[in-house]
C-alpha cells in the first residue's frame, strides 16, 4: 500500500504483543528493524525488556539492560517492575524483593504498581502467606492498595491454578471510582484465559444499581450481559454457559440470562453455538421465538442464499420453534418469488406447510395484486384457520393504492365471510370491520377517487349474500358523512346490514362538536362564548331538548372555571347530576384547577373522587395534579397529597420536564412558609415513584426551610442526606456563607472535610472561595487561590461569576476577576467578559473603561469581539472611548454596519475585507523600523508587480476562465490554463486563485496543486495570502486522507496569522480522528488555541468529541473513557460521542463498547448528565441495534426526556435523507408526544427524496396516531402530491415555504422563551 514504517510503529506492535503476553523472539524483531533500515530508541529497548521478563528469561533482559547503560537509557519504574515479575517467573523470589532495595538506591520510589508486581509474582507461585505479610507491612506505612491492583492480584492467582484464595482477597474492594470498568476488563481478561469461576466471582462483586426483579427490568448490564457476551464469544462449553446462566438469575442480577446469550450466539452469526443454546432452552421448558433467528436469516438473505435461509427454518422446525408469517415474508418468500407456485416450491424445500405458511403466502399475493392466487389459497386450506386481522391491513393497503377488480375482492371477502361464520359476531365480525377500516383510511381526496370501486364492492358483497352488523354500519355512517360521501354509498352499507336500521346518526346542528378526545373546540376564555352557550342552552330548553340541553350545561361548567367563577360552575355541577347525568371527563381538570385556586380543598378532593370514580382510565396533566397536591398539603392534608402522587404515578403521568417545573413550584410553596414535614414528605415521595429527577434546585426546598429558621445544624444534616442520596448538595453555598458570617470555623471545617470526601478536594476549595467572596473576606480566598497545583475550573468559575451579576454582587466579581489572574489555565477573556456583563447591566460605561485599563496593566489582548463590547458600553452611556483605545475597532463597528445591507459578497470581497482588517491592526500596534535589507526586497518585490501588470494579456482567454470558474466546469478551467501557458500568456495573481478555487471545490487536488506549482516556479517569493484558498486545501487534503499535508498548510496559516475557519478544523479533526491519530487532532487544538483572538470559534467540546473518537480509533479506551468522565463532571461541555459510538458498534469491538457503557451509566446515575447516555441510545438506533436502544431506554427512561438532542439527531438525519433511522426512531420511543415531532422531519425526508408514496404512507400513520401536520409539513405534502399528480386531502397553505418556515422557528422561539 506504500505505508512508510516508523520506530514508533514497531513499538506499538511490542505493546500489542506484551498486552496479549504473546511469544516472540526479540532477535528476529531487531533483525527486522534493522533490515528496514529503523534505529530502535529507548522505548523499544523497554518494551524488550519487558518481553523477556514476561519469559522469565532474566538473562535476555539483562542483556538489553546492558546495552541500554551504553546508551545512556534511563532505567523506568517500569523497567524495574517488569523485572520483579521476570525474576518472579524464573523463580528467584529473593531477587524479585531485592528490587525493592535496587530501586530505592537508584533513586527511584517504588509505587503501587512496584508493589503490586511483587504480590503478583508471589501469587503466580501460590504463596499466600508472603502476600499477606507484604500487605500487612504496606498497611503499617499507610499505603493502600487500589481495587484495580486486587483485581490484578487475582487475575495471577486465577491464572496460575491457585483460585481458591481469590474470595480472601476480593473481600478487600472498596469499590473505588472506576471499578465497575477495571471489574468488567478483569472478567473478560479471565474468560480469555479460560478461567470462568473467577471471572463469575469478580462479576458478584460489581455493585448492584437496579434489581432485576423489578417490573420491567431485564436485568442490570453492569453486573450480567458483558459477562454473557464475552462467555458466547469466546464459545465455553454450553454446560458452563448454563450454569452461570441459571446462577445468574438465582440471584437477580439477570432476568433471562440464557435468551440473552441466545441473541448473543445469533448477532455473532454462529449457528452451531446458537442451536445449542435453543436445546438447553427447550430443555428448560424456556420459551424460544420465531424472531430470535432473524439475524441468522437476515444475514443469509443479503446474500441471496436461499439454501441458508431453508438450512435455518428447517433446523428451526427440528428444534420445533414454529416460524412464523413475518418470518417467511421476510426472509424466504421473496427469494422464491419468482417461481410460479410458490406453495409447490415450499413443499419442493422441504418445509412442512401450515396456516403460518399459508398465511405468508397469502400476504404476499395480496401484496402484488393477485387476489385470485389469495383466494384459491384460503379456500383450499380452510380460511377459518388464516387469522384475517393478520391480512386485514394488507387488503386494506391494497385497495387503496392498487387498481383492483372490487370483484376479486368481494370473491376473497365472501371466502372469510363463509370460514368464519360459525365465530362471526358483533364483536368479531371480520367483513364488517374489513369495510370500516376501509373507509377509515379514505379520507379527502381519496374517498371521491375510490368512491365508485367502494360502491362496486359492496353491491358484490350484496349479491354473494354477505351480511354486516347494523351497529357497524351506524359507525361507517358517521364516517361517510364525514367524508361527504354520496347518499348512495350509505343506501349500500345499509343493504348490507343484517337488521334495520331504525334511526341514522346526527350531530347537534348549530353546535361546536367534541372532537375525538372529547374536547370542545370553543374559546370558553372569551365572555361571549359562556353568553352563545347560555343562549342555545335556553332554546332547547324552550323546545324540550333534554340531551342537548345536558350537553351545554356541561361546557358551561368548563367555561366558567375557565373564567374563574367556581360558585356558577358548582351551581351547574349539580344542575346536570339532578338530571341524573355525569359531567364529561375533561370538566374535572378544570374544575379541579379552579377549585384548587380559590382554596376550597375539600370539593377539589371530592371532584377527584368522581372522577376516578366516574372515568377511572381518564388522566389528568401534571399541573392539575400539582395544584391539588399544593392545596391538600398546605390545608394539613399531607397523607391524602401523597395519594394523589400515587395516584398520578399509577396513572402513568408524564414524568417531563414540566412536571419537573410544577413539583417544584408546589415544593417552592411549602418550602416558603417553613413546612418542613410536607417538603420532605412530598419530595421522598417523589423520588421514590420517580416521578421527578433529583435535581440541585429541587432539593433545594429541602434546606430552605432550615436556613429560614437559622437552623444552621439542620440544614447541614439535610444537605448530607442529599448527598448521600443523590450526590448532589443543594444551597451548600448559602449554609457556608453562614457559618462564615456567624464565625461557626469549627461547622466549617467539618463541612469542608466532608466536601472534599465527597466532591473531591479541587471542588471544595472552589467551595471555599465562593464563601469567602461573597462575605468580603478576599484576603482568605485569595489565600486558597494560590494554594500550589490549584487550576481554572471553567464550570464552577462560570457558576459563580453569573450568581454574582443575578444578584448585583459586584465587588464579588470584581475580586473573582482579579484574584484569577494568575490561576492556571484561566480564561482571562470570559472572566472579563462576566464583568462587562454586569457593568453593561448596571450602564457603566466608565467601570467599563476601567476594564479597558485592567487589561492593559495585565499585558492581556482580549478578543475582537470583548473589545467590540467594551466599546459599546462605552458608547452607548455617551461616554468618549479611552485616547489609547485600538481605533480599528471603531473603523470595523462602522464598516460592519454599512456592510450588512449587502445581501452576499463574493471571495475577493472577503479578502478585501481581510486585507483592510490587517491593516487597521498593524496601524493599532506600534510601528518597527524596516531594515535596509527588508527596504530592497520591497522595492524590488513593487517593480516585479508593475512590470507583470505592464504585459499585455488576451482578454478573450481571461474572459473565458473568469466564465467556467463561475461555470464550475473544471475541465474549461485547466484547458484555458494549459493554453495560456502555452501561449504565453500571463495569468494574474486573483486569476489563478480562482482556478485553484473552482479545482478544489471539485475535489481535483493533483490539478490545483500543479496550478499552484505554476505559481511559485514562476514567482518563488509569492504566497497565499488567501484564507479562503488555504482552509479549501486543508478540507481537501482532509477528505482525500493526506492529514499530514492539512496540518502542514494549517501550520503555514497559523504562522502567517491567518485562522482556519471551523468546517477546515472540524473536517481535519474528524479525519485524524477516524485514524486514531491522537497526537494529530491534539497538534490541530492547539494551534486553534494560537489564535484564540481570531478564530472563527470551534468550541471545546467539537474537540473533545474528535479527541474521544481518536482515542477509541486507537484502542486507547481507559484514555477515551477518563476524558469523557471528566469533561461531563467537572464543565458543562456540550460533548457529543454518538458518531464515535456507531463507529464502535459497527466495529464490533465488544469490550471496547462495554467499558465505554459502564462508563456513560457512572455518567448518567452519579452526575446527572445524560447526553452520552443518549448518545449511546441514539448510535444503537443507527446502527439497526433495535433489542440494544430498546434495552437501553428501558434502563433509562430520562432518555425520553432529552427532547433537544432526540429532534436534533432527527433534523441531522432528514437532512441525510436517512429516514429508515427515523422510522427507528419513531418505533422504539414508546410515547405518543415524543414521537410526535419525529415524524414532521420524517416527512421532510421522504419530500427531499421525492418519494411521493413513503410521504402518503408517512402522512396516513400522522393520522393513525392523532398528529396533526404544521403548516410547513401540509405545504410540503400537497406541494409533492400535486407534483405527481395526486390531489391533496385538504387545502393546499397559500403562502411560500419561507413564510411557513420563519412562523415555525417564531412559534418555537415563543415557546421556548
Amino acid at each position: 500500500m506504500g505505508a512508510k514504517y516508523d520506530v514508533g510503529h514497531y513499538n506499538a506492535q511490542l505493546k500489542v504483543y506484551l498486552d496479549s503476553e504473546h511469544k516472540f523472539s526479540a532477535t528476529d524483531f531487531l533483525a527486522n528493524m534493522e533490515a528496514k533500515d529503523i534505529q530502535p530508541n529507548r522505548v523499544t529497548y523497554q518494551h524488550l525488556v519487558m518481553a523477556y521478563c514476561q519469559q522469565g528469561d532474566i538473562e535476555g533482559a539483562r542483556k538489553v539492560l546492558e546495552f541500554m547503560k551504553t546508551k545512556d537509557f534511563p532505567i523506568t519504574e517500569a523497567v524495574f517492575n517488569a523485572l520483579i515479575t521476570g525474576h518472579g517467573r524464573a523463580g528467584d523470589m529473593e531477587n524479585a524483593k531485592g528490587i525493592l532495595d535496587v530501586m530505592r538506591n537508584t533513586g527511584v520510589e517504588p509505587s503501587l504498581d512496584t508493589y503490586t508486581a511483587l504480590l503478583c509474582a508471589f501469587a503466580e507461585h501460590g504463596d499466600i502467606e508472603a502476600i499477606e505479610e507484604f500487605i500487612s507491612e504496606l498497611e503499617k506505612t499507610e499505603t493502600s492498595l487500589m481495587d484495580s491492583d486486587y483485581l490484578q492480584l487475582v487475575y495471577s492467582l486465577a491464572t496460575h491454578g491457585h483460585s481458591q484464595y481469590i474470595p480472601k482477597f476480593l473481600e478487600k474492594i472498596r469499590h473505588d471510582q472506576g471499578y465497575v470498568q477495571d471489574a468488567i476488563a478483569t472478567t473478560s481478561q479471565l474468560i480469555i484465559a479460560e478461567c470462568d469461576d473467577a471471572a463469575f466471582e469478580v462479576l458478584l462483586t460489581l455493585p448492584p444499581v437496579g434489581n432485576a426483579g423489578e417490573e420491567g427490568s431485564t436485568g442490570d448490564p453492569n453486573n450480567g450481559y458483558f459477562f454473557i457476551r464475552n462467555m458466547v464469544y469466546h464459545q465455553r462449553p454450553i454446560d458452563t454457559l448454563a450454569k452461570f446462566c441459571d446462577q445468574l438469575q438465582e440471584r437477580g442480577i439477570h432476568t433471562v440470562p440464557l435468551q440473552f446469550a441466545l441473541k448473543c450466539a445469533l448477532e455473532d452469526n454462529n449457528a452451531e453455538y446458537a442451536y445449542s443454546i435453543v436445546k438447553v432452552l427447550k430443555e428448560k421448558n424456556l420459551p424460544v421465538r420465531a424472531h430470535y433467528f432473524w439475524p441468522l436469516l437476515a444475514s443469509c438473505q443479503l446474500d441471496s442464499d436461499l439454501e441458508g435461509v431453508t438450512a435455518i427454518l428447517r433446523t428451526m422446525q427440528e428444534l420445533e420453534v414454529s416460524a412464523d408469517a413475518d418470518t417467511y415474508s421476510k426472509y424466504l418468500v421473496p427469494l422464491i418469488s419468482e417461481s410460479t407456485d410458490l406453495l409447490t416450491k415450499f413443499q419442493e424445500l422441504g418445509l412442512t406447510v401450515g396456516p403460518e405458511e399459508i398465511l405468508a403466502l397469502v400476504r404476499w399475493e395480496i401484496q402484488n395484486n393477485r387476489l385470485d392466487v389469495a383466494s384459491a389459497l384460503l379456500k383450499e386450506h380452510g380460511g377459518e384457520n388464516i387469522l384475517f386481522e393478520a391480512y386485514k391491513m394488507s387488503l386494506v393497503e391494497a385497495f387503496i393504492n392498487k387498481q383492483q377488480d372490487p370483484e376479486a375482492f368481494a370473491e376473497l371477502l365472501d371466502i372469510v365471510y363463509k370460514s368464519q361464520q360459525l365465530g362471526r359476531s358483533e364483536e368479531n365480525d371480520p367483513v364488517g370491520y374489513f369495510l370500516y377500516n376501509l373507509l377509515e383510511e379514505m379520507q379527502g381526496g381519496m374517498a371521491r377517487r375510490r368512491e365508485g370501486t367502494f360502491l362496486e364492492l359492496l353491491a358484490s358483497l350484496k349479491n354473494k349474500g354477505v351480511q354486516i352488523p347494523v351497529n357497524i354500519v351506524k359507525g361507517m355512517d358517521k364516517l361517510i358523512k364525514r367524508n361527504n360521501y354520496s347518499p348512495d354509498v350509505f343506501d349500500a352499507a345499509v343493504g348490507l346490514a343484517d337488521a334495520p336500521l331504525r334511526d341514522r346518526w346526527q350531530p347537534d346542528e348549530g353546535m361546536p362538536q367534541p372532537d375525538e378526545g372529547g374536547e370542545v373546540q370553543l374559546d370558553m376564555m372569551e365572555p361571549e362564548s359562556i353568553n352563545q352557550i347560555e343562549s342555545q342552552l335556553r332554546v332547547a330548553r324552550t323546545k324540550g331538548l333534554t340531551r342537548r340541553a345536558i350537553h351545554l350545561l356541561r361546557m358551561l361548567v368548563k367555561a366558567n372555571c375557565l373564567q374563574d367563577n367556581v360558585e356558577r360552575a358548582l351551581e351547574l355541577k349539580k344542575e346536570v347530576e339532578s338530571l341524573g347525568e355525569l359531567l364529561y371527563a375533561i370538566n374535572y381538570p378544570s374544575l379541579i384547577e379552579a377549585l384548587c385556586k380559590e382554596g376550597k380543598v375539600q370539593e377539589a378532593w371530592e371532584a377527584n373522587q368522581e372522577l376516578n370514580r366516574n372515568y377511572p382510565s381518564f388522566v389528568m396533566d401534571g399541573w392539575k395534579y400539582c395544584c391539588l397536591v399544593q392545596l391538600l398539603a398546605e390545608k394539613g392534608r399531607l397523607q391524602d397529597a401523597l395519594d394523589t402522587i400515587d395516584e398520578m404515578k399509577s396513572k402513568g403521568v408524564q414524568s417531563d420536564f414540566r412536571l419537573q417545573n410544577n413539583f417544584f413550584q408546589v415544593l417552592h410553596s411549602l418550602a416558603e412558609k417553613g413546612d418542613l414535614e410536607s417538603t420532605r414528605a412530598l419530595f421522598d415521595k417523589a423520588m421514590e415513584l420517580g416521578l421527578v429527577r433529583p435535581t440541585n434546585n429541587l432539593a433545594s426546598h429541602l434546606v430552605t426551610p432550615f436556613l429560614l429558621k437559622d437552623d444552621l445544624e439542620g440544614a447541614w444534616s439535610a444537605i448530607k442526606d442529599c448527598e448521600e442520596k443523590y450526590r448532589i448538595m443543594p444551597r451548600l453555598h448559602d449554609l457556608l456563607c453562614a457559618y462564615i458570617e456567624k464565625g461557626d470555623t469549627d461547622s466549617l471545617q467539618t463541612a469542608m472535610d466532608y466536601i472534599s470526601n465527597s466532591k473531591g478536594e479541587m471542588n471544595m476549595l472552589y467551595d471555599l472561595v465562593f464563601a469567602f467572596l461573597s462575605k468580603g473576606k478576599h484576603k482568605e480566598a485569595r489565600k486558597i487561590i494560590e494554594t500550589p497545583g490549584m487550576r481554572a475550573l471553567d464550570s464552577r468559575l462560570n457558576w459563580f461569576a453569573n450568581l454574582c451579576i443575578q444578584n448585583n454582587m459586584e465587588e464579588a466579581l470584581e475580586q473573582l476577576v482579579i484574584q484569577t489572574k494568575k490561576l492556571f489555565s484561566s480564561d482571562r477573556d470570559t472572566m472579563y467578559t462576566y464583568l462587562l456583563q454586569y457593568y453593561d447591566q448596571q450602564q457603566n460605561g466608565e467601570k467599563a473603561a476601567h476594564v479597558w485599563t485592567m487589561m492593559q496593566e495585565e499585558d492581556f489582548l482580549p478578543q475582537d469581539t470583548t473589545l467590540r463590547y467594551i466599546a459599546s458600553i462605552i458608547q452607548r452611556s455617551g461616554q468618549p472611548l479611552p485616547a489609547d483605545f485600538p481605533d480599528w475597532i471603531a473603523v470595523q463597528q462602522d464598516s460592519s454596519t454599512s456592510s450588512s445591507d449587502g445581501s452576499s459578497e463574493s471571495d475577493d470581497d472577503d479578502e478585501k475585507k481581510q486585507a483592510v482588517y490587517w491593516k487597521l491592526r498593524v496601524r493599532a500596534r506600534p510601528r518597527q523600523a524596516q531594515t535596509p535589507v527588508q527596504t530592497q526586497g520591497v522595492q524590488q518585490r513593487t517593480q516585479e508587480v508593475q512590470t507583470a501588470s505592464e504585459t499585455p494579456q488576451d482578454p478573450a482567454l481571461i474572459a473565458a476562465i473568469k466564465k467556467a470558474c463561475i461555470d464550475q466546469d473544471t475541465e474549461a478551467v485547466n484547458a484555458a490554463v494549459a493554453q495560456a501557458e502555452a501561449q504565453g500568456v500571463p495569468l494574474s495573481f486573483s486569476i489563478l486563485s480562482k482556478c485553484i478555487m473552482t479545482n478544489l471545490s471539485k475535489g481535483n487536488l493533483e490539478e490545483a496543486e500543479n496550478i499552484k506549482k505554476r505559481m511559485l516556479e514562476k514567482d518563488p517569493g509569492i504566497t497565499l495570502t488567501s484564507g479562503n484558498i488555504r482552509n479549501k486545501f486543508v478540507i481537501t487534503y482532509a477528505l482525500k486522507g493526506r492529514s499530514q499535508d492539512a496540518l502542514k498548510m494549517m501550520e503555514e496559516m497559523v504562522s502567517d496569522g491567518l485562522a482556519p475557519n471551523k468546517i477546515a478544523a472540524k473536517t481535519l479533526m474528524y479525519s485524524m480522528a477516524s485514524k486514531g491519530d491522537v497526537e494529530g487532532v491534539q497538534q490541530v487544538a492547539q494551534h486553534l488555541e494560537r489564535l484564540n483572538t481570531l478564530r472563527d470559534s470551534v468550541p471545546e467540546y467539537l474537540v473533545d468529541s474528535h479527541l474521544f473518537n481518536a482515542y477509541l480509533k486507537s484502542d486507547q479506551v481507559e484514555a477515551a473513557c477518563d476524558l469523557l468522565e471528566s469533561r461531563m463532571s467537572e464543565s458543562e461541555s456540550r460533548m457529543r460521542v454518538v458518531i464515535a459510538l456507531g463507529d464502535l458498534i459497527q466495529d464490533q469491538k465488544g469490550d471496547a463498547l462495554d467499558k465505554v457503557s459502564a462508563t456513560v451509566e457512572k455518567i448518567a446515575r452519579f452526575f446527572n448528565r445524560y447526553e452520552p447516555v443518549v448518545d449511546l441510545f441514539l448510535a444503537y438506533v443507527d446502527r439497526n441495534k433495535v433489542e440494544e436502544a430498546r434495552h437501553q431506554l428501558q434502563r433509562f427512561p430520562a432518555i425520553e426526556e432529552q427532547m433537544d438532542m432526540l429532534v436534533g439527531h432527527a433534523v441531522f438525519c432528514s437532512q441525510r435523507k436517512d429516514a429508515d433511522t427515523i422510522n427507528r426512531l419513531i418505533d422504539i420511543l414508546p410515547s405518543p408526544n415524543h414521537r410526535q415531532p419525529m415524524f414532521f422531519f420524517l416527512l421532510r425526508c421522504h419530500y427531499e427524496k421525492d418519494d411521493v408514496d413513503a410521504c402518503w404512507a408517512t402522512y396516513q400513520r400522522m393520522q393513525s396516531e392523532g398528529v396533526e401536520l404544521d403548516e410547513l409539513s401540509q405545504k410540503r405534502l400537497a406541494t409533492i402530491l400535486k407534483k405527481h399528480g395526486r390531489e391533496a386531502p385538504f387545502e393546499e397553505p397559500p403562502e411560500s415555504f419561507n413564510f411557513y418556515k420563519k412562523k415555525l422557528d417564531q412559534t418555537r422561539l415563543e415557546a421556548l422563551s
